[in-house]
């Protein structure tokens, strides 16, 4: 299971959580609503989606890595949380 920080364009930061022995995606908003949930994607779709998506706009917080090449996207410092935005 790989759990994902991605920072939205407005300051915000969603969690993502991606099972792929389950085949399942689900993210979370800042206040750890369910927003949006995918179920029934096979071990290579959601192995997919962590290298191609959330590997380029995402920020693993899990020990397990999607690959062996990490985006420099995620080496660059994120923005405190602004409540400007929220």
């Amino acid at each position: 299971m790989g759990v994902w920080e991605w920072v939205q364009p407005v300051g915000r930061i969603w969690k993502v959580v991606s099972d792929r022995k389950n085949g399942k995606i689900c993210v979370y908003n800042e206040k750890n609503d369910l927003i949006f949930e995918q179920e029934g994607l096979s071990k290579e779709t959601v192995s997919l989606i962590e290298r191609n998506f959330l590997g380029i706009v995402a920020t693993s917080l899990s020990e397990e890595k999607p690959g062996a090449l990490q985006s420099v996207a995620n080496k660059k410092q994120i923005p405190a949380y602004d409540y400007m935005y929220a």
